[in-house]
């Protein structure tokens, strides 16, 4: 029997452990977010946005390989744990189509394109003529979840979609829309670290499998980041504050738990659950300090270069 702790292959986050210590966890998220979420990556992913507004294309995904998949290839973590995780990361994923529609309601008084690449076009009866490349590449997420699921447990996932409120206006679309912004960036931001912490904890086929649409939602969360910050000249320091206020709040609805199973954070955590905290803490952290370094080359001419100008940035507004 190996070691605790002992390295005995290479994987997609780096050296794979056999019971992996915090200190190793945390060796392999900072692996996959030099490899996921370098700054080159971010800015190709930000640079291809006015492209998808004029010649839309979902990002291809590489081949699965769904019979490799099986729970040895969970490392680190009970697999009940991972699944509940997983759960409820194919229950954030759905539904799409509404996500879509809401985002296409919000935006298309604001930026039609951006419109266009969320939820595509629609007649005037409301009915779909174009699906958006957002919701082409989002709406893989849930199947492919679900399907892991099966995979791993031998049973299906019952996925119970979350309510969507669709667009509420206030009469103030500037500051609508731009709540609404916020909102996707902290669900593309958490969305990003579960599924990092997802591979951290997995290995072969099942970690090249959530590969996909995690970087999926590195190229939204990328894309959102220099919108917002082109769209309404906002600062770092204020679209932090905004993303992780709306964040909480998906967390506390979600509990990172599935209603037939056990809290993963209860009262009284285990050294385990302690851990499991404290890496998903330090991936949603690190994550953000990402995004910080990026966002100080998101220059106001450079981001005028990619998209023109600005609608809102001379708008007389106050955002909470």
């Amino acid at each position: 029997m190996k070691a605790t702790g002992n390295v005995y292959t290479i994987d997609l986050a780096g050296n794979q452990y056999q019971s992996p210590r915090y200190l190793q966890s945390r060796a392999r998220i900072n692996s996959l977010i030099d490899h996921y979420m370098s700054l080159e990556v971010l800015s190709d992913r930000l640079s291809d946005l006015p492209q998808q507004f004029s010649t839309p294309h979902p990002r291809p995904w590489e081949p699965i390989d769904w019979q490799g998949i099986n729970r040895d290839q969970i490392i680190g973590v009970k697999p009940e744990i991972f699944l509940q995780i997983l759960a409820s990361a194919a229950e954030i994923e759905a539904p799409i189509r509404s996500y879509g529609r809401e985002s296409w309601c919000y935006l298309q008084h604001i930026y039609p394109q951006m419109a266009r690449f969320m939820g595509g076009i629609f007649d005037v009866n409301g009915n779909i003529l174009e699906i958006g490349v957002w919701e082409k590449e989002e709406r893989q997420h849930c199947p492919t979840f679900r399907k892991i699921y099966q995979q791993l447990t031998a049973e299906k996932l019952q996925v119970k979609p979350n309510s969507v409120n669709g667009c509420q206006s206030t009469g103030d679309a500037w500051q609508d829309t731009y709540k609404h912004v916020i909102s996707r960036l902290s669900t593309e931001w958490g969305a990003t670290s579960v599924y990092l912490w997802l591979m951290v904890h997995s290995t072969g086929a099942l970690q090249q499998a959530i590969s996909q649409p995690l970087q999926d939602e590195i190229n939204h969360l990328a894309k959102f980041w220099g919108f917002s910050r082109w769209a309404f000249s906002q600062s770092y320091f204020n679209q932090l504050k905004g993303s992780t206020k709306n964040l909480i709040a998906l967390l506390k609805h979600h509990q990172i738990e599935r209603t037939h199973g056990n809290d993963v954070f209860n009262t009284s955590l285990s050294l385990k659950q302690l851990s499991l905290v404290l890496e998903l803490t330090f991936t949603f952290t690190r994550v953000m300090v990402r995004l910080r370094r990026w966002n100080r080359e998101l220059s106001r001419s450079y981001l005028r270069h990619l998209f023109g100008t600005a609608p809102m940035v001379d708008a007389p507004r106050h955002v909470a």
